[in-house]
C-alpha cells in the first residue's frame, strides 16, 4: 500500500491542487446550492474525484457527500471538509492558485481541510488497488459547512442511519480524544441615541482572529494616530492583524482590540466610549478570559480560551460575537452567566448563543488503541493522546477521535494566510490514514 502511494504520488498531489483551485467558502444560498455555489463546485468535484477512482460515490442534494468502498453492515468513517474560511489578507501567493514552491502546495484548504481529506481518501484508493481484505464499509465524507454551522453534518445522521465510527483527518497526531467545548456568543447593545460619530466594522467568522478592521467617521474629525498596525485613510482609521484560529487566540494580532485601543485616546459620546471601554478594559489582549471573569483550566484540556472574532457598530447598535473554547470539565452555562452580568453592566445583552459540548473518549478504547499503534509503526515515535481546543467532526460521531494531519510541534496553519501543505506531509499522511483504515475495517 506504502509502494502504491509512493509510485502515485504525482496522482495524490493533482487531484488535491484540483480541489484546492475551488474557492469553497460559505456564501448565501441558491437553489441546489444550500451553501452557495462554491462549496457545491468543491463538493461536486470530490464527488468526480471519488468516482475516477473506482469508488461508489453518493451526493446527498448538494449538502455533502461521500466515497464509498467495500462490503458489511459495520461501517468506518472518516469525515473531512472541503468548505474553507475566507482567504483573508497577506497571501504571498494566490489563496486559490494551489502553486507549488519549495515542496509545498499554497492555497485556502490546503491544510484544513481539504489536503488531509484527499490524503484519506488516498490511502482508501491505495487500499483498495492493493488488494487488501476489508470486512466493513469505509466511507470518506465530504462535509461542507464544517467553518460555519455543521449543517451538513446533522443532514447526514438525518439521512444516514449508520453509526458514525472513525476519525476526522482535522488535528493533529498522535491521537486527539478530547476537545474544548465550544460557545459563540453575540452581544448587543441598541443606542438610545443615534449614532452619528462613527461606523466600526471588524473581522468575517467568530472562530478567526481578526486581521483587519475599520472606524470610518461620519463627520468631519481630526484624526491623529500614531500606530505600527494602523493607518489613516481619510476619514477612516483601519487596524491591521494577524488571524489565526479562533482556538489558538494567542497565535494572532486581533486588529478588533488594536482598533478599539486607538479610539480610546479618542473624544467620543457617552454610549460609544462605554462599548470602547468594554473592548478596551474586559476584553483587551487576554486570551483565557481573566479580565472577563469566565478564565477556568483543568488538568484534561487546559485553559479555557476567548477571541472576538466580529464587531459591527452603526447608528442604531452595536453588536460583537465571541468565540470561546472551554475546558472538558467545564459547563456553557457558567461561562453565559458571567458574560450577562458582565455585559449588563456595560450595557448589553446576550442576543444569541450557540455551544457544542467537549469530546472526550478514553484513551484505552479500542479505536484510540489501534490508531496510536498505526501512528507508532509508521513514523517510530511513541504515541499519546491531546487535547486540543479546536473543533473536528469527531464530536458529531457516535465514537470518534481526531488524528492528524499535523504533527507536534509542527506550525498551526489553519486559517492563516500562506496557508499550506508541504507534499512530502500529503504523501506520509496518506499513507498513514490507509493503514489506519485498514486496521479499524479489517
Amino acid at each position: 500500500m506504502e509502494k502504491f502511494i509512493d509510485e502515485h504520488r504525482d496522482q495524490l498531489i493533482e487531484l488535491t491542487r484540483e480541489l484546492l483551485k475551488i474557492r469553497s467558502v460559505e456564501e448565501k444560498p441558491q437553489e441546489s446550492a444550500p451553501f452557495g455555489m462554491g462549496v457545491k463546485e468543491a463538493l461536486l468535484k470530490a464527488i468526480d474525484i471519488s468516482k475516477s477512482l473506482g469508488f461508489k460515490a453518493v451526493n446527498l442534494d448538494n449538502v455533502l457527500g461521500y466515497a464509498e468502498w467495500g462490503e458489511g453492515d459495520d461501517v468506518i468513517s472518516v469525515l473531512g471538509h472541503i468548505d474553507v474560511v475566507p482567504e483573508g489578507r497577506g497571501w504571498n501567493y494566490p489563496p486559490y492558485g494551489a502553486e507549488i514552491h519549495d515542496g509545498r502546495i499554497y492555497a485556502r484548504g490546503a491544510i484544513d481541510d481539504k489536503g488531509p481529506t484527499i490524503a484519506a481518501l488516498f490511502g482508501l484508493y491505495a487500499l483498495k488497488e492493493s488488494n487488501l481484505n476489508i470486512s466493513k464499509r469505509v466511507r470518506i465524507v465530504f462535509g461542507t459547512n464544517e467553518e460555519s454551522g455543521w449543517k451538513c453534518m446533522s443532514y447526514f445522521k438525518e439521512k444516514v442511519k449508520d453509526p458514525l465510527v472513525g476519525f476526522s483527518p482535522d488535528a493533529t497526531f498522535p491521537v486527539i480524544n478530547r476537545e474544548k467545548g465550544i460557545l459563540n456568543i453575540t452581544l448587543r447593545r441598541d443606542f438610545e441615541n443615534k449614532n452619528d460619530i462613527l461606523k466600526v466594522s471588524g473581522g468575517e467568522r467568530p472562530n478567526m482572529v481578526p486581521d483587519h478592521a475599520e472606524a470610518e467617521f461620519l463627520q468631519p474629525f481630526n484624526i491623529f494616530v500614531e500606530h505600527h498596525d494602523a493607518v489613516v485613510e481619510g476619514n477612516k482609521i483601519i487596524a491591521k492583524g494577524i488571524s489565526a484560529h479562533g482556538s489558538l487566540p494567542e497565535n494572532g494580532v486581533n486588529a478588533i482590540v488594536t482598533l478599539f485601543e486607538i479610539l480610546d485616546h479618542f473624544e467620543l459620546n457617552r454610549e460609544l466610549k462605554e462599548v470602547v471601554n468594554f473592548i478596551v478594559h474586559n476584553i483587551g489582549r487576554d486570551f483565557y478570559g481573566k479580565t472577563l471573569g469566565v478564565a477556568m483550566e483543568d488538568e484534561l484540556s487546559g485553559h479555557l480560551t476567548l477571541n472576538l472574532g466580529v464587531i459591527n457598530i452603526d447608528e442604531n447598535f452595536c453588536e460583537m460575537t465571541f468565540n470561546i473554547r472551554y475546558p472538558v470539565t467545564d459547563n456553557s452555562e457558567r461561562i453565559l452567566k458571567i458574560f450577562e452580568r458582565v455585559a449588563a453592566a456595560s450595557g448589553f445583552k446576550i442576543s444569541n448563543y450557540n455551544n457544542w459540548t467537549p469530546l472526550f473518549v478514553d484513551e484505552n478504547d479500542p479505536l484510540v488503541q489501534k490508531l496510536m499503534k498505526v501512528y507508532e509503526e509508521c513514523t517510530g515515535n511513541n504515541a499519546f493522546t491531546i487535547s486540543m481546543g479546536g473543533a473536528t467532526y469527531a464530536r458529531v460521531m457516535d465514537k470518534g477521535v481526531a488524528f492528524g494531519p499535523n504533527f507536534p510541534g509542527s506550525e498551526e496553519l489553519a486559517h492563516k494566510s500562506n496557508e499550506f501543505i508541504d507534499i512530502e506531509l500529503l504523501v506520509k499522511v496518506a499513507k498513514i490514514y490507509g493503514r489506519a483504515i485498514y486496521e479499524l475495517a479489517k
